[in-house]
């Protein structure tokens, strides 16, 4: 009997140490796709509302890429019925970019969605699966310390959109425990079968080995997750405080910047355009701008990527959008990095 009871109290345990972020009276929305994780994230809250008094409703992104999209987004509505928890549907069209993948595309229409929630919370499955899975991809793709901490268990998205991750400290196979307990059901995904795609074949090809030489290998990857975040946490305490040395009005001092380091130089840089809300950009690309940007006075190096753009003038080092208005006295310029 114990062993039947344990995967509802891990589940309960993670609830409990995630919910410690709301505030009495806010709203909780779960990002419900119909499959096994978020039907377990919402059947834990739908039992937690029973004992703490919160604003549960849940969200359902239609990203029409499957024949069985209308049958998914039906479940998710029948569940919600079932369990009186309120639902919100958003079909949304993938327009793929170039250069992007579909799965990248489909996840910024998801995160669009999130920013159209008027909510405290949008509260979403990943487990510790995800995220040991989210560290190795990383790892392959040669990221640093920003793309190695992993997915936070709380996050603020550049619009103030809160995102909570309650289940980050769970495995998948505890999750699967407790549906199996509770009799839930669930739809599933057949292109989570595809190997084309990266991640999935990490999941079906490349963790069965990995089970037979370190079976612990998914909590340990999420444990170097954690520790890599607290380096990142410290990265930006130090950019923090090397910006009030070198800021002046909204830029960056050039000749202040240039007495540190290129280590700490471009992690100033990286923090200042991750808090001006600017994507990230590759080291090559700072590493070129810190060699530029020891040009003389006299030219105006910019360093351009995503749509923003940070330039020089009498140097100040400034950051904004390229569709933002660009000061008259650096548009002809052509000390450029593109």
């Amino acid at each position: 009997m114990e062993n039947t009871r344990k995967p509802t109290d891990e589940v309960f345990r993670a609830l409990s140490g995630a919910v410690r972020h709301l505030q009495p009276g806010q709203t909780v929305r779960v990002a419900l796709s119909g499959g096994l994780d978020s039907v377990v994230l919402l059947h834990g809250l739908v039992q937690w509302r029973e004992r703490e008094v919160i604003s549960l409703s849940a969200l359902h992104v239609n990203h029409q890429l499957q024949s069985m999209a209308t049958q998914w987004s039906e479940f998710c509505g029948t569940l919600c019925r079932q369990w009186q928890v309120p639902l919100v549907t958003e079909t949304v069209t993938i327009v793929r970019q170039p250069g992007q993948s579909l799965e990248a595309e489909a996840r910024r229409a998801r995160y669009d969605a999130y920013r159209r929630q008027l909510v405290d919370w949008v509260v979403l499955a990943h487990h510790q699966d995800d995220q040991a899975e989210t560290l190795l991809l990383q790892l392959l793709r040669g990221a640093g310390i920003p793309g190695l901490q992993g997915m936070p268990m709380c996050r603020t998205l550049d619009d103030g959109t809160n995102l909570l991750r309650p289940l980050l400290g769970l495995s998948r196979a505890t999750l699967e425990r407790y549906a199996a307990h509770h009799g839930l059901s669930w739809v599933e995904d057949p292109s989570n079968r595809e190997v084309r795609f990266t991640r999935n074949y990490l999941r079906h090809r490349v963790a069965p080995l990995l089970d037979e030489i370190a079976p612990s290998w998914r909590r340990t990857l999420a444990r170097s997750a954690t520790h890599l975040a607290a380096a990142q946490r410290l990265l930006d305490d130090m950019a923090q405080q090397d910006y009030h040395h070198c800021q002046r009005g909204d830029g960056i001092d050039g000749r202040l910047l240039r007495e540190l380091s290129s280590e700490r130089g471009i992690n100033l840089l990286r923090w200042w355009a991750r808090k001006m809300g600017a994507p990230p950009c590759s080291t090559g690309r700072w590493e070129d701008w810190w060699h530029q940007c020891r040009a003389g006075p006299d030219r105006h190096p910019r360093l351009r990527w995503g749509g923003w753009v940070v330039f020089r003038e009498r140097g100040v080092w400034y950051g904004c959008r390229e569709t933002d208005v660009v000061r008259e006295s650096t548009a002809g310029s052509r000390d450029m990095l593109e």
